[in-house]
């Protein structure tokens, strides 16, 4: 799933400059979901050490 995310990323940032401006809120809002997508990945990756 954070390949997909990050994928969405990487196509965004190859659109145009004024398309992107219009997606800009779009933009933050995946960057976030990411940082909590990594977030939680880590976590995960601590859960599985432990056992």
């Amino acid at each position: 799933m954070l390949y997909i995310v990050e994928k969405a990323l990487d196509e965004l940032e190859a659109v145009s400059g004024e398309k992107r401006e219009g997606l800009a809120h779009l933009d933050k809002e995946i960057t976030d979901a990411l940082e909590k997508l990594k977030v939680l990945k880590d976590k995960l990756a601590a859960e599985a050490d432990k056992k």
